[in-house]
């Protein structure tokens, strides 16, 4: 099968493509193309006018400024897979780009992009809800920045406003004593998670955890935060009577669905699991974070 016919519009700037998704019925924006290329080729998506992004140079960054973590709408997965920054600085996101799909999807896919699809079972959701992220968004009334704990609605449904254009993810720079891990079950390469969890502690100077996030990956409507675990861990010394029961509680909170790949209960168990590892790993990853030195 082949795409319908439609009209293509390239902005080279940000406000062109805002003025084009106010101006314009029934058009979708493309960046990666790796989920809207297939629902056009089978015409599960039939837009009248596609808005292709990808000469935005503005929108082509992966960068540390002024306190955050700063991921461009342009930026793919392979950028953040091979970035020294994101493997010095960065736990999660360097466990999580490698595990996304296979290198030919993550040389074109961006991480904006799988974060505004807003499949459950995409993994950059979780890394953004463990983290406190935050979601920038351009429309005809301005800038509007959207916390990652409010972005998500439904599976492929997001707060986004149908005249807004994601500009931009972001995520707070580490604390001194912050690590941070990604863990994953999938049948085989290239497929989607059947669970996951993601995980952030940030220890005080004597040890303890003082913060803590904690995302999981397909086992509800949508990526959520594990909130009754954060909770449980916060103000106390990492171990792995700690790390055992908050994998429980995230387990218990966690909703999954039985499918072809497993039954709910045996989801509930490697949200158990992966939470474990993820956790330990953070913690272990905690006392490594090195501070970047302005030059």
């Amino acid at each position: 099968m082949k795409p319908a016919q439609f009209e293509q519009h390239e902005p080279k700037t940000v406000e062109e493509a805002v003025s084009l998704l106010e101006s314009l019925d029934n058009r979708a924006i493309l960046s990666g193309g790796q989920s809207m290329v297939p629902m056009l080729r089978f015409r599960l998506a039939v837009p009248e006018t596609v808005i292709d992004i990808n000469r935005i140079e503005s929108l082509d960054y992966l960068e540390e400024d002024d306190g955050w973590l700063k991921i461009g709408a342009l930026a793919r997965h392979a950028d953040v897979e091979h970035s020294e920054l994101i493997a010095e600085r960065y736990g999660s996101f360097a466990d999580t780009a490698p595990l996304v799909a296979d290198p030919q999807i993550r040389n074109r896919g961006t991480v904006a992009g799988s974060v505004a699809q807003a499949d459950p079972k995409g993994d950059w959701g979780s890394v953004l809800l463990a983290h406190e992220g935050e979601v920038v968004a351009q429309g005809p009334d301005g800038e509007r920045v959207i916390p990652a704990d409010e972005f998500f609605l439904l599976p492929y449904d997001t707060t986004l406003d149908e005249n807004e254009l994601l500009t931009e993810l972001r995520v707070p720079t580490p604390a001194p004593r912050e690590g941070s891990a990604y863990h994953k079950l999938k049948r085989k390469v290239g497929d989607y998670a059947m669970a996951g969890s993601a995980a952030r502690l940030v220890l005080d100077d004597e040890g303890r955890i003082e913060q803590a996030g904690i995302g999981l990956t397909a086992v509800d409507i949508t990526n959520v935060r594990a909130t009754d675990a954060e909770e449980h861990l916060e103000g106390e010394r990492p171990s792995s009577d700690l790390f055992k029961r908050a994998g429980e509680l995230a387990a218990e909170q966690s909703n999954p669905e039985s499918d072809e790949h497993g039954d709910a209960s045996y989801k509930e168990r490697m949200v158990n699991v992966l939470t474990q590892r993820a956790l330990g790993d953070a913690a272990e990853r905690a006392g490594l974070v090195k501070r970047r030195v302005s030059q």
